[in-house]
């Protein structure tokens, strides 16, 4: 009867993590409020435009021109290809994949986070892991990656995704979520050891930081008004 008893409380705990993640969204859901997740199809549908527009000639040299970063090219160069990059197909990540987890994770942070916060762990864990890139080539291994990967394309959409995750499961303290995050991080990369996952692993540490620093600021200055997590909508009591 204990062991029942354990098993039910830590599956309690476990809905109540769950909930935590999912619950705005599906209140949302609930409520038809769609304005509260209207980033998730919005990413989807971007990804999967230009995804589809990659296997058309035309629509391949635009996106080589415009939206794949690569460690070997100029700072002016990867700048100017930043904004699409951040949903440009990546080689090792199936279009399908590519467009449920952009779709699923930006809903779900729209409706943790709101749409700023949101846009910016993305835009910012996206950026840093794009412009680490050719740091990691020069640094070489073991730490870093050979010189071929000068002219390998970045990762694609899963940073930002990853950036996210990773600011929910520090700032909504979300444990199972966190430990989730380490393994997947410490498989990949003893799977693969490649560009993309240190790309990852930087889009991972700049979401959690980002997180980290909010709440910082937050017990510090104790003026919740100035400096706060975003509420999570539907929390009010009415």
């Amino acid at each position: 009867m204990e062991f029942i008893t354990e098993v039910r409380q830590r599956v309690r705990w476990l809905a109540g993590e769950v909930a935590v993640v999912v619950g705005p969204a599906t209140g949302a859901v609930r409520r038809r409020q769609w304005s509260r997740l209207w980033m998730g199809p919005a990413a989807a549908l971007i990804v999967a435009c230009l995804s589809l527009a990659f296997r058309t000639r035309p629509g391949h040299i635009f996106i080589e021109t415009y939206a794949i970063t690569r460690p070997g090219e100029p700072l002016h160069m990867a700048l100017l290809r930043l904004p699409l990059s951040m949903f440009a197909p990546a080689a090792l990540l199936p279009i399908w994949f590519a467009v449920l987890q952009v779709g699923v994770v930006y809903a779900l942070a729209q409706a943790l986070l709101g749409v700023r916060t949101t846009i910016l762990v993305a835009a910012a864990g996206h950026t840093l892991a794009t412009l680490s890139a050719h740091a990691w080539v020069l640094m070489g291994p073991p730490l870093g990656v050979g010189h071929r990967f000068d002219h390998f394309g970045d990762a694609g959409p899963s940073v930002a995704v990853v950036a996210l995750i990773a600011y929910v499961a520090v700032a909504r303290r979300v444990s199972w979520l966190a430990v989730a995050i380490v393994a997947y991080h410490s498989i990949e990369l003893v799977m693969f050891n490649a560009l993309s996952q240190r790309e990852h692993l930087i889009g991972a540490v700049t979401g959690a930081v980002a997180a980290a620093v909010t709440r910082l600021a937050q017990r510090d200055l104790g003026e919740l008004d100035i400096v706060k997590l975003p509420k999570i909508p539907g929390e009010e009591v009415s």
